[in-house]
């Protein structure tokens, strides 16, 4: 019997898996385990291991391995066996495992709707395996001779394929014997020209891997030149002229309103005077045209000073914001994010150079030409701007201004040119990146003109004719080898007839099919062939089942896919069934229940309890967790064990465990019952929510079921609020009758305190309710699940 599966490494899903733990295999082992996860290569791994086929393995190498293929399976024995693959396959064989799994299912029977002379070929050896030896002793001398010749044409290809090389391989030996002679005209030169084309492709991995060039973003200061420069210039005569246009703009309207000439120069005169009178500090000041005495307290006067001041104040307050926003740019930080991108893309194009045209040329880094320069006339624009602020009154020259703004233009032109350059060297790369041919289409046309130039060197024409020699030879045995297959047909007969007595059972007695299988016989290898298989016709009714296209009663149109399950699992047990060694067998089910109907999946049960009698042992896999746990009903666990193929999603890994299907089996109900009475004995606080949703869930789930026939007049939505209502105005009889009221209370109460959006019903006043969820205590929640399953166990 298989003990265990020690350890699988680079074998798809399992990438790394060491046995710890209990799982040892025994008489029945079920292991559950998703689609995906890895029980289609488990099985795989078994069938290379009874076959003896390492390459099944080595086409399920993990995907990105670092470590080489190695598996180890014991097998029960004194001492145990350890059968261990490796570099050079297994170490020794494992006999006696069948294994029934969609490989089988298409290797033997069918695919799709096919039943074709391959599949009853493979079904043939499958059915005569069953005999041994004593079959196949009958045509073993023929065997014999065939093999040795074709271990010489092995010898013979083998040194071909060292002594040519450039990946010369056995499939490749016919095309290399029947090269002409023409072929071989200035090959020199096509060699020559397949290897620069093999050079470029080889790099091409490099190539993939190096990053285009990046563009350098540009810089934004802020600064708003036009009114910073407009505000240096501002004097205080500029603004006075400012403050006068204003009130004369509105004076001068009122003069003009009320018949009075020419009101601006009276203004302006007027002004001018007090002004004058002002300068010479005079303590008293007259009107010059009215001669009525001047202060501090007319409107005229206070509305002037009102407006200068005004202005004055807006000029500080945005002459602070320019050299806010001025010390605020971070002129060095910008140039050095320009400088890190343009180190950047100078060291990719360090690596491109090796790979591009000479006709790609990079861009030229040159945006700043001085820093220091650069650096100085900011640091001008910024001084320009505090002395401005120290005497707003006095303009300031604007050449800094002018001078960093020219300096930022050309910045942003220069930026612009770099990029537009770096874009062109960007397009340089993707149209080279186009043109790159794949290695193995490359290597392949290298390796094919090499081939070409060694085939006619005098030591290889040797070995050709030599391996041609000795194909002839290997034709001759074949030629005899009919009436040997003749002598194996009449031995099998009677072999057959059994065969297709069990599968008539199958179909009929155990699947109620349909269906049934008739003329199954054995057919010798006709023609060229060197197989036997096996013939037979299926039947529906009485009526054959054509695979011609349409055709009555075609197959397309008589079989379901769980028809053809049946039938193939149908064929698989008969084999068992006349085996005569069946009481050494290792059966193998690698979900068996494809497309089978739930009667079907019932026999299917049925039968592998059966044949746990008789079998040395059965592995069953599959991802229906309940039909492994029907199985394992019944059998005790002395001769039971339940795995299953844990998949590491992180990891991308996957691992044989333990597992307890009845924990995988058990329903949700049960489940939040088990945990709200886990709560009780380990409160956790901080699930709250959780707890309040498996109390509603459990109590609705009871109710559902306990009042299943009186819920079914329910009009409407069921919702757990609807339900409890329902039940308050529905004469139900609860166990606890006479507490009907306090039942309500409490199943509403619940109802309230676990109630979501979601869920239908209004939002509950949780004043009103008594209870609120966002500030209930650990001891509330814990009266609350003794409430749920008291009204569970006692009172509904």
């Amino acid at each position: 019997m298989i003990n265990k599966v020690e350890q699988l490494i680079s074998i798809g899903k399992f990438r790394n898996y060491r046995a710890t733990g209990q799982v040892n295999f025994k008489k029945m082992t079920l292991i559950y385990g998703d689609n995906g996860g890895g029980k289609t290569t488990l099985t795989s791994v078994f069938r290379s291991l009874t076959t003896n086929r390492p390459e099944i393995i080595r086409s399920r190498i993990s995907t990105n391995h670092t470590a080489a293929q190695a598996a180890q399976i014991t097998q029960i024995g004194t001492p145990a066996i350890f059968h261990t693959f490796g570099a050079a396959g297994w170490t020794n064989q494992f006999p006696d495992i069948e294994i029934f799994d969609i490989h089988f299912v298409n290797d033997n029977i069918y695919s799709g709707f096919d039943f074709n002379e391959d599949q009853k070929k493979q079904l043939h050896q499958f059915v005569v395996g069953a005999q041994g030896v004593s079959i196949q002793n009958q045509i073993e001398q023929n065997k014999i001779d065939k093999a040795t010749s074709k271990q010489i044409q092995v010898n013979v290809e083998s040194q071909l394929i060292q002594q040519v090389g450039n990946n010369l391989t056995s499939t490749l030996i016919n095309n290399f014997l029947s090269i002409p002679p023409a072929l071989t005209t200035g090959i020199d030169q096509q060699i020559a020209t397949a290897k620069t084309v093999l050079a470029a492709a080889n790099a091409n991995a490099i190539i993939q891997s190096l990053h285009t060039l990046s563009p350098i973003q540009q810089t934004t200061s802020g600064i708003n030149f036009a009114s910073l420069i407009t505000d240096l210039k501002t004097t205080s005569q500029a603004m006075q002229n400012e403050t006068l246009e204003a009130l004369f703009s509105n004076h001068c309207r009122d003069l003009a309103a009320n018949a009075l000439d020419g009101p601006e120069n009276w203004l302006r005169k007027g002004f001018a005077y007090v002004e004058s009178k002002q300068t010479a500090n005079e303590a008293t000041i007259s009107c010059p045209f009215c001669k009525q005495t001047i202060n501090e307290n007319v409107e005229i006067l206070n509305a002037y000073i009102s407006k200068f001041n005004e202005n004055f104040n807006a000029l500080v307050q945005r002459l602070q914001a320019h050299l806010n926003t001025l010390q605020n740019f971070n002129l060095e930080a910008a140039i050095q994010a320009m400088k890190n991108i343009n180190q950047t893309n100078s060291e990719r194009i360090a690596s491109w150079a090796t790979h591009l045209p000479n006709t790609s040329q990079p861009p030229i880094f040159n945006i700043v030409a001085d820093e220091v320069a650069l650096n100085a006339e900011f640091q001008i624009l910024i001084a320009s701007v505090q002395q401005k602020i120290l005497n707003p009154t006095i303009a300031v020259t604007t050449d800094a201004v002018t001078a960093f703004q020219a300096s930022g233009e050309a910045i942003k032109a220069k930026t612009y040119h770099y990029n537009q350059s770096v874009t062109v060297y960007n397009t340089a790369i993707t149209a080279f990146r186009s043109t790159i041919q794949a290695v193995p289409a490359a290597q392949l046309e290298v390796d094919k003109l090499e081939r070409i130039k060694k085939r006619f060197e005098p030591s290889i024409i040797a070995l050709c004719n030599q391996l041609s020699t000795e194909r002839q030879t290997l034709k001759g045995l074949e030629a005899v080898y009919p009436q040997l297959s003749q002598q194996q047909q009449v031995a099998a007969t009677t072999f057959f007839s059994s065969y297709q007595t069990r599968i008539n059972h199958y179909l009929g007695t155990v699947f109620k099919t349909h269906f049934r299988i008739d003329n199954v016989v054995h057919v010798p290898p006709q023609g060229r062939a060197t197989q036997s298989k096996i013939s037979y016709k299926l039947t529906i009714d009485g009526k054959d089942i054509s695979f011609t296209p349409n055709q009555p009663f075609h197959a397309k149109e008589c079989l379901s896919e769980g028809d053809k399950s049946t039938i193939a699992l149908a064929f698989f047990l008969s084999k068992l069934d006349i085996d005569p060694n069946q009481h050494n067998k290792i059966l193998i089910f690698d979900d068996p229940l494809s497309s089978l109907d739930t009667n079907r999946r019932t026999y299917t049960i049925g039968i592998i309890k059966h044949l746990f009698q008789h079998l040395k042992q059965i592995v069953v896999l599959s991802h229906n967790e309940y039909f492994l746990h029907e199985i394992g009903k019944d059998i005790a666990l002395a001769h039971k064990c339940t795995l299953r193929i844990k998949e590491n999603f992180a990891a991308k890994a996957s691992e044989i465990e333990a597992c307890d299907l009845n924990e995988l089996v058990k329903t949700e109900y049960f489940k939040q019952i088990e945990a709200l009475e886990g709560f009780r004995t380990n409160p956790d606080h901080s699930i709250k929510d959780s707890v309040l949703g498996w109390l509603r869930n459990v109590l609705e789930s009871h109710l559902r079921f306990k009042f299943y026939r009186e819920i079914r007049s329910m009009t409407g939505q069921q919702t757990f609020g609807r339900l409890i209502m329902f039940l308050n105005t529905y004469p139900v009889t609860f166990r606890n009758n006479a507490n009907r009221a306090s039942i309500i209370s409490s199943l509403n109460l619940i109802n309230g305190v676990s109630w979501k959006t979601h869920h239908g019903d209004p939002a509950p006043d949780y004043t009103t309710l008594g209870m609120n969820p966002n500030t209930i205590s650990a001891p509330e929640l814990d009266h609350l699940i003794q409430d749920t399953l008291s009204l569970i166990e006692n009172q509904l």
